[in-house]
């Protein structure tokens, strides 16, 4: 490892005690290095797994998922064709009026859309709890819009690569799990640096966002 990867292991193994996260990203440097068959994907899971995890782990938050299959499953037997399925037809009179459905299977549907919202809210918590447990941001409206948008598109890019796909290996997909890693490696050693150090990289990280 670099000197400022070794700098950024220690600071998860040692100061935050986080064995697992620093076994990861030691582990995602290596696999970067070595190009390892299914690197691409692995990778990515680091990737996705420090970013989503890592200020949930120090402030002792547990992370929810939104549980999509089950909230589906709850509802779909009882969902009738006539609602706008196969079985559908379009006419004017119900064009304008519409179908009317049950009030369970609506509750149902609402909680489906309320568990869907918080997961966007939790999304965006995430996007913002990296700066402000580690970099000393008070709220996510301090955070410079260019920061926050290179974390999120690091963040949205592995996330679309954890599972396989035809253009994992593509040179252009090396090409970019290598640019967002390094981007994620920059956050990591800004929040592991001294005070000084962390203004350093940031300001670094901010004209390469602006290249």
């Amino acid at each position: 490892m670099l000197s400022n990867q070794q700098t950024v292991f220690d600071w998860l193994n040692d100061d935050l005690e986080l064995p697992a996260y620093a076994e990861v990203y030691k582990g995602a440097l290596d696999l970067l290095n070595k190009k390892s068959p299914g690197y691409i994907s692995f990778v990515s899971h680091a990737g996705r797994d420090l970013m989503n995890g890592l200020a949930a782990a120090v402030k002792g938050i547990k992370r929810q998922q939104v549980q999509y299959v089950q909230l589906v499953d709850d509802f779909k037997n009882d969902w009738k064709d006539e609602w706008g399925g196969e079985g559908f037809k379009t006419t004017e009179d119900n064009d304008e009026n519409g179908h009317v459905i049950p009030n369970e299977i609506c509750k149902k549907i609402k909680n489906l859309v309320d568990e869907h919202t918080a997961g966007r809210l939790r999304a965006e918590d995430i996007d913002s709890s990296f700066f402000t447990t580690f970099l000393d941001y008070p709220d996510k409206e301090s955070i410079p819009d260019n920061l926050s948008q290179e974390w999120r598109n690091a963040r949205l890019w592995f996330l679309e690569h954890t599972h396989l796909s035809e253009d994992e290996f593509e040179i252009q997909a090396s090409n970019e799990v290598e640019r967002h890693f390094r981007n994620l490696d920059s956050f990591l050693y800004a929040a592991a640096g001294s005070e000084l150090e962390q203004l350093r990289d940031i300001h670094e990280i901010l004209e390469e966002a602006n290249e």
